[in-house]
């Protein structure tokens, strides 16, 4: 295996296990943020529909909420680093809620996990 290849592969070790480190050190905190950010039901289970291929109207339409608490939810949940904007301008959540037991088996609109 030539050198670079090495150093490479120990590099991308090293990464995942400062990824894992920080994932498992964040939990508590991320969980109470997102708890803060989304105090009912109605908020969480809008969040975690927030997956980059439901539409804002389906969301606001299946969560019963106002076009405005749809556009304050999110606005406050990019802010707190919950949320991004992806390359097609959707907004997609950061964080599973079932990763933190924040859903009630009735609220698991969203399903899939998020890739980070």
């Amino acid at each position: 295996m030539p050198i670079q290849s090495q150093n490479d592969d120990r590099l991308l070790a090293l990464l995942a296990d400062i990824r894992n480190w920080i994932r498992a050190a964040a939990h508590k905190p991320v969980q109470a943020l997102l708890e803060e950010a989304l105090p009912d039901t109605k908020s969480r289970a809008a969040y975690q529909m927030f997956d980059g291929n439901a539409s804002v109207e389906q969301i606001r339409t299946a969560c019963k909420m106002s076009p405005n608490a749809v556009v304050a939810l999110t606005a406050r949940c990019v802010a707190l680093g919950l949320m991004e904007v992806n390359a097609d301008k959707r907004r997609v959540r950061l964080f599973d809620l079932n990763d933190f037991g924040l859903l009630s088996d009735g609220d698991a609109k969203g399903g899939g996990k998020s890739e980070r």
